[in-house]
């Protein structure tokens, strides 16, 4: 029974001078690192009444319809996430969904797909014509409730 005692005493006092990597992480967060997307040559709206994924807009009401401006400003705004903060950390079942084609001055075509309620998006290059499999997913904290009227209440 001494024996456990010390082996618990040995591992709390080794635990408070060699402290985890997780513990160390704790520090503050530094200021967050500006993702500008390319330059924006032309964007226009394909979906602009939100609708959610199974189709229907009445979920969707108290929002507005997409505009160029809430595009450009999600997109100046916004930060790369990847794949699974997309789908675990900011999805919202039932989320409304407005769309885009953006053309930027390069010459790359791109597909936006915005989720209103969680202020994520889904940046799908367009190649010959058909968007491909794989996107960049999208965060903009600020953006979040983006098309909301004021009177909207957020989804539960």
């Amino acid at each position: 029974m001494a024996l456990k005692r010390h082996a618990i005493a040995a591992l709390c006092i080794a635990a408070h001078l060699f402290p985890s990597h997780a513990q160390e992480s704790k520090s503050p967060a530094p200021a967050r690192k500006s993702y500008p997307v390319a330059a924006v040559a032309s964007v226009e709206i394909t979906r602009p009444a939100a609708q959610n994924a199974a189709g229907e807009s009445a979920p969707c009401v108290g929002t507005r319809p997409l505009a160029e401006q809430d595009v450009r400003r999600f997109l100046a705004h916004s930060r790369p996430i990847d794949r699974r903060a997309y789908l675990h950390d900011h999805f919202l079942t039932g989320d409304c969904y407005t769309e885009a084609r953006i053309r930027f001055k390069d010459g790359r075509v791109a597909t936006l797909g915005i989720a209103n309620d969680a202020g994520t998006a889904l940046l799908t290059p367009v190649v010959a014509g058909k968007e491909q499999a794989s996107g960049r997913y999208l965060h903009c904290a600020r953006c979040t409730g983006l098309l909301d009227l004021p009177d909207r209440e957020p989804p539960k």
